[in-house]
């Protein structure tokens, strides 16, 4: 991980990690929403890819980026958050921040900040909440846009926008574990293979995208039912609470105890994920560089 200070022993401007993740997400976005539409479509419905892109067909282009505006800030925000706190919890738990070594990431420390990091994600559970109301077909007639999702939502009480809490804080803390643990050793071996001088700008630039783009498909795969149940349970407005467990018990049965359907779209996530963290990583890593 990069020190937060510079080469010259200088203080890396404390807001530099936060800006750098904030356009990181920003990019990843607005590239690859329509494909998370279709994606979020089969983890609802669990529905073919075909069938999914059917439905979009058939509501058009005025709605295909409809419920842009959630994940925008969502991302942009939790990117932001993500990066930003993780180097500020490395500094708190007083982690080593030596990027020179193969293993330095790999610690309780660093997992520790992770883990913390992502769970400080969760805070932003209403944008979320309000992405996935607005995704939905069956709520298209309730509400045109953002604001009207989010009025309607307020009208249940201030806990109907944290459904799913407890699990996107299980995700993301355990995600960004692995991610943060993970991604400096394995762009150390990306590097290694490379049979010219890596230390040039394009090959740290590959490097962070190959090592964000396999990291981030690897764990969203892992985290995939983990999703699914998210999706349920935010899908729902003004019902009674369920547990996870329950929701789980009830997705499994609808889709006949099948780890096949209940896996519905991993395919399209899996790809999905390629590209977003080989955005992320990349374009984040590239701009720490450059202003750190």
């Amino acid at each position: 991980m990069v020190s937060t200070k510079d080469k010259s022993g200088h203080k890396r401007g404390s807001y530099v990690d936060f800006l750098c993740g904030w356009s990181a997400g920003c990019l990843e976005t607005i590239l690859l929403y329509p494909q998370n539409k279709l994606i979020f479509r089969q983890q609802l419905h669990g529905v073919i890819v075909k069938e999914a892109v059917k439905q979009l067909k058939s509501e058009g282009l005025t709605h295909l980026y409809r419920g842009l505006l959630p994940p925008l800030i969502m991302r942009t925000t939790t990117r932001s958050i993500m990066f930003g706190m993780y180097e500020k919890y490395q500094s708190l738990l007083g982690c080593s921040k030596e990027s020179t070594s193969k293993s330095s990431s790999l610690t309780i420390c660093h997992a520790q900040a992770g883990f913390l990091a992502g769970a400080t994600e969760a805070t932003l559970c209403p944008l979320e909440r309000t992405q996935t109301l607005l995704q939905s077909n069956a709520h298209h007639g309730q509400f045109k846009n953002t604001f009207e999702a989010m009025k309607m939502v307020s009208r249940y009480g201030f806990t109907e926008f944290y459904r799913g809490y407890t699990v996107i804080v299980c995700r993301n803390g355990l995600s960004n574990v692995l991610f943060f643990t993970l991604r400096e050793p394995l762009k150390h071996q990306i590097l290694e293979v490379i049979p010219t001088d890596s230390n040039h700008p394009v090959y740290h630039i590959f490097s962070d995208f190959i090592s964000g783009a396999i990291l981030g498909a690897s764990i969203s795969t892992i985290f995939f039912p983990i999703n699914v149940i998210k999706t349920r349970m935010q899908i729902a407005l003004g019902t009674s609470f369920q547990s996870p467990f329950k929701v789980f018990s009830i997705i499994w049965k609808e889709r006949n105890g099948s780890l096949k359907e209940l896996y519905r779209g991993v395919h399209l996530n899996f790809t999905r994920s390629l590209l977003a963290w080989g955005i992320t990583n990349s374009v984040y890593s590239m701009l720490q560089r450059t202003f750190g």
